[in-house]
């Protein structure tokens, strides 16, 4: 074999497959919690998520040399995120009614009394938001749970930023209408 030959079964340099290594080692640990977090908000299954996020992970690592650098890491993921989540969904062909409590188990570690205190609010949004249709529920949990803004929440869903305002402001006003009513328990829509 000679020098110059590329080295490996896909003709990738040591030094190439080193630096993706890396790179998706950077990426699992800077993002890994918030997949998984997010994979749960969809999929409410903790195996399903982690599943979910092992796919994504995956897909990551497949394409980082297709990555074009148009949006973030950060974006990027949330939208393959995404788009295993929904491929998932269509594939079980429902959504797994979990109690939406649980979600609290994937999140930021808060004080333990604040959280008592505010736990049958948080209960009463979380079931609401996850009684709104998937287009509300979606924007909604990517803006207040992930943090997302709206230009990225658009780039993740494929939709355009004014799409998203509206998607986010009539998701506000159905969870605020829902919230008064008792909290989204029983709501049928």
């Amino acid at each position: 074999m000679a020098e110059n030959e590329p080295a490996g079964r896909h003709g990738l340099e040591p030094s190439d497959t080193e630096r993706r290594h890396a790179e998706l080692e950077y990426l699992m640990r800077r993002f890994g919690d918030k997949v998984l977090y997010l994979a749960y908000s969809y999929l409410r299954d903790r195996e399903w998520a982690q599943d979910a996020a092992q796919e994504v992970f995956l897909r990551v690592y497949l394409a980082l040399d297709e990555f074009s650098g148009q949006s973030s890491y950060y974006t990027w993921i949330y939208r393959i995120t995404v788009n295993v989540c929904r491929d998932a969904l269509r594939k079980k062909n429902r959504y797994i009614c979990t109690e939406p409590d649980n979600l609290a188990q994937y999140g930021d570690t808060a004080d333990p009394e604040a959280m008592a205190v505010e736990n049958i609010t948080a209960q009463e949004v979380v079931h609401a938001i996850y009684s709104l249709p998937v287009a509300y529920r979606e924007v909604l949990l990517l803006h207040y749970y992930h943090d997302l803004s709206l230009k990225e929440i658009s780039q993740v869903l494929g939709i355009t930023v004014p799409a998203a305002k509206v998607r986010l402001l009539r998701g506000r006003r159905r969870l605020e209408g829902l919230v008064k009513d008792g909290g989204g328990h029983d709501q049928t829509e």
